[in-house]
């Protein structure tokens, strides 16, 4: 019972933890978006200032030209308004100037102006830089949620792996010490008592039993170990695929006292290049947990045949549904799926994830599907290849 709130209390704590990681990414994020939204803002202001300066500066030209052009004229610097003109481009090329030819004397009688290419030539400098810092502004938030979001989901991904690896050292303690405790009270019972004959077998049978489950535990850790090394190195021969897989089966049902019935429908004289311990390990696994999750006295159907170039081993059960979302996550290490807090079979996480990995280096698929009325199917799918012929 301490155990069980010590792990409610840990759950419950990296929970608390994650809740107030969202509050700060939360937070953060309205602050990038105020941030770069003032910022993007304040250059626009600015740079509307300097476009009405601007306009302001032109139109202040108008007023320094006239002036010029009222000194030169006095001055004799032009006869007529084409020497006129030409004085004047070549001083204010940003102004144009609009002699009325109709009076006397049109050098007297002139209109300066602005020319619509110097305002167009200021409005689109302004449209321009409005534009960059726009865009500037949105590549820089989505860089920088883009790295918020990484990062938050590394931090949630270290803290589901932490939780996992937490409930994967409570369940391995358990898993050990359950038939540990019980092989030991078997064997004191043995020697402090005279059984009966019927009684003994019995309870050989059951430690039996417990040194198979303990073996395959073991077994499980060190596969897993390797697997997440790169380690494992398999060794694929040329097998009667049919007759490894019906033995598989008899031998996980005879040591164990099973209250399913082990139905099993296998197409004879299958031939697969395979490596048979890795075989061995992912039926066993299945089969573990097609039993683990199955209500007592349900079927638990095992099916092997050949369509053409691909052979399918599926096993079945009639154990409650898989949700959409654990069945992404099923062959993930340490995965367990249901609710922490609320489930009832004890388990490492590891078996699916054995599974997975030894079928990759078959080539081979998995494949997760509900079965009617209620149940899950895994189905295995071997691919002829290089590695995998058959005949």
């Amino acid at each position: 019972m301490q155990k069980e709130n010590e792990k409610l209390f840990g759950i419950s704590k990296q929970n608390a933890v994650l809740k107030k990681t969202r509050i700060i990414f939360f937070l953060l994020s309205l602050y990038i978006i105020a941030a770069f939204a003032w910022w993007t803002y304040a250059h626009i202001l600015e740079n509307k200032e300097i476009y009405k300066h601007e306009k302001e500066n032109l139109e202040l030209l108008c007023f320094k030209a006239s002036v010029d052009m009222e000194g030169a004229s006095q001055d004799q610097f032009f006869r007529d308004t084409t020497e006129a003109k030409k004085y004047f481009y070549h001083n204010f090329p940003k102004l144009e100037i609009i002699f009325d030819l109709e009076k006397e004397n049109p050098l007297d009688y002139y209109l300066i102006r602005p020319q619509k290419e110097s305002y167009d030539l200021i409005k689109n400098n302004l449209d321009r830089k409005i534009w960059m810092y726009l865009l500037e502004g949105v590549v820089m938030v989505l860089l920088l949620f883009w790295g918020i979001i990484w990062i938050y989901q590394s931090l949630q991904n270290r803290l589901n792996l932490k939780r996992q690896q937490s409930n994967f050292l409570l369940s391995i303690t358990h898993e050990l010490k359950t038939p540990l405790a019980s092989i030991k009270l078997y064997i004191e019972t043995l020697r402090k008592r005279k059984l009966t004959e019927e009684q003994t077998d019995t309870i050989l049978k059951n430690s039996l039993t417990d040194v198979e489950r303990l073996h395959d535990l073991v077994e499980n850790l060190l596969i897993a170990a390797r697997l997440d090394n790169h380690k494992y190195e398999p060794y694929f021969e040329l097998t009667n695929f049919s007759v490894l897989v019906s033995e598989t089966i008899d031998k996980f049902i005879a040591p164990r006292t099973s209250n399913h019935q082990i139905v099993k429908n296998i197409e004879p004289d299958v031939f697969l290049s395979v490596d048979e311990n890795a075989i061995v390990m992912i039926l066993n696994n299945l089969l573990s947990n097609a039993a683990k999750y199955s209500p007592e006295n349900t079927v638990i159907e095992i099916s092997l045949h050949q369509d053409h170039s691909i052979t399918k081993l599926s096993v079945s059960n009639e154990g409650p549904n898989i949700d959409d979302e654990d069945k992404k996550n099923l062959f993930s290490r340490f995965y367990r799926a249901g609710n922490e807090n609320t489930r009832k079979n004890k388990g490492t996480g590891l078996g699916l994830f054995i599974v997975k990995n030894l079928l990759t280096l078959h080539k081979a698929d998995i494949f997760v599907k509900d079965k009617s009325p209620q149940g899950a199917i895994f189905e295995i799918e071997f691919k002829k290849n290089e590695k995998n012929t058959t005949s």
